[in-house]
């Protein structure tokens, strides 16, 4: 009897086609076959630990939903010309450091456009998102602003030089007019939230992606003025979740909840009068990815022009939101929840562990990078199989786009620097996915890019002037 194991190596996968007898050595060189690495220099992380030869391949309780990772190189001695002359990288200038570096790519600040570059720079962050970009095919009467956004992604994805989005804000602008408003000949500040907003429309109605963001809600609406009068339910969708500010928000929780509850005034039959209602909500679902907007702008009519709310609100890296959830799916998220602290707290060891080991000086340096991408993909991957096993049947994590838990971990961050949003500056901030502690994210102020730690993102809640959370982006615990 034949089945289909699935490996990944160098960003691509292969479906590989075994028997129930296959051995390790059979898989190694359909491995082989496929990527040109050759079996010696194959590291396949398998659950147990290494893979040998005279394993069966079908006793190893393969997780088939997932891809295998396979590390490697398909040719161990290319030939390398010796440099005519010893360069340091102190010596090169800025234009070949960043030709040399392996950090993300910058966006080039075309005239009061960090907004868009921030927001772009957020969505680039999220994988599936920037997937379906990625594999977005325009036909005639396709979407050119999706197809001019997967030019820019494409480009990022060499992380070597700065992008320039000339074309892609042309589009942008062109479909969006609001956004090409001038002052005395210059494009105006935007709102880097409007522009968001803006492309997660387009990309939801090409892409179909809000699967990947929707949260839904059950919604009681109750007459303040006849408390005995029934109440009226209702179900309601979203794409993020408000923080409403006031003199009271401290914290986001205190904004989230904020945010679920509302008094509106409508007429009422029984009272033949206008009259205040409550609307309650519950979240009835939870997507991937959790998108919270602090409503940090308002209209002063005094002063004709939009201000910032500057009040400091504290938010968490991790984020649970069991206490906002109906009770139809409460307790099955909870119950996750409390498993996968429990997988955590392994994982955390593991982690730990793996920094203390000592490196294996026998081992040249490309050897000892491989050998570190190996230990980290397989504690990452020891975690999902294991996150995998307390999950029904039914629910697939390479593929889910909904959260099987009610916990969330921060990912990236958009800021805004001034008192008003039709001035200042924005930035987003991202946490480095290489980084299993969360201590590293990558500061994008336009084209520079730098690293700043964990301390540096929780200076970022508000308070004054300087750069304050405009929306936060989150990604479900272990997906």
């Amino acid at each position: 009897m034949t089945f289909t194991v699935q490996i990944k190596n160098a960003g691509k996968v292969y479906d590989i086609e075994l028997e129930d007898s296959s051995t390790g050595a059979e898989f190694k060189q359909k491995i082989q076959d496929l990527t040109q690495i050759p079996q010696e220099r194959q590291k396949i992380l398998v659950k147990g630990g290494k893979l040998t030869d005279d394993a069966v391949v079908a006793e190893l309780k393969l997780n088939l939903k997932t891809p295998i990772m396979v590390l490697g190189t398909p040719d161990k001695d290319l030939p390398v010309k010796a440099p005519e002359k010893q360069v340091f990288l102190e010596d090169l200038n800025e234009n070949q450091l960043t030709k040399t570096s392996h950090e993300p790519s910058g966006l080039v600040n075309l005239g009061n456009t960090c907004y868009l570059n921030s927001s772009l720079q957020a969505i680039y962050n999220n994988k599936d998102i920037a997937s379906r970009v990625d594999e977005y095919v325009g036909l005639l009467g396709g979407n050119s602003l999706v197809t001019s956004l997967k030019g820019i992604f494409s480009a990022m994805n060499k992380k070597q030089e700065d992008v320039n989005p000339t074309f892609f804000l042309m589009q942008f602008r062109s479909q969006f007019p609001q956004f090409a408003e001038q002052d005395r000949g210059f494009y105006k500040q935007q709102d880097a939230e409007e522009a968001y907003s803006q492309l997660l429309n387009v990309l939801s109605s090409a892409l179909n992606v809000e699967d990947y963001l929707r949260v839904d809600f059950k919604s009681k609406t109750k007459c303040l003025a006849l408390p005995d009068e029934g109440e009226k339910e209702g179900v309601d969708t979203a794409l993020k979740l408000n923080c409403h500010i006031d003199i009271k928000t401290n914290f986001l929780r205190d904004g989230l909840l904020n945010g679920l509850k509302d008094t509106i005034e409508k007429y009422n039959d029984t009272l033949q009068s206008n009259t205040d209602y409550e609307v309650s909500k519950t979240i009835t679902r939870l997507p991937k990815y959790l998108t919270v907007h602090f409503v940090r702008f308002f209209w002063r009519r005094d002063t004709q022009k939009k201000s910032k709310i500057l009040r400091k609100v504290q938010f968490p890296f991790e984020l649970d939101v069991a206490e906002m959830l109906d009770d139809s799916i409460k307790p099955e998220k909870v119950k996750v929840r409390d498993q996968l602290r429990k997988i955590e707290k392994d994982n955390t060891e593991l982690i730990r562990d793996f920094k203390k080991a000592k490196k294996d000086t026998s081992l040249t340096p490309q050897q000892q990078q491989e050998e570190d991408e190996l230990k980290l993909a397989s504690i990452k991957s020891k975690f999902t199989d294991d996150f995998q096993d307390i999950l029904a049947d039914s629910v697939d994590l390479s593929k889910t786009t909904e959260n099987p838990s009610s916990v969330y971990e921060l990912s990236s961050i958009v800021t805004h620097q001034g008192s008003s949003a039709d001035s200042g500056h924005y930035q987003a901030f991202v946490r480095d996915e290489n980084d299993l502690e969360g201590n590293k994210w990558w500061k994008f102020n336009d084209n520079k890019v730098s690293t700043v730690p964990r301390e540096k993102i929780e200076m970022l809640a508000g308070g004054g002037e300087s750069d304050a959370a405009l929306i936060l982006f989150y990604k479900a615990k272990g997906l």
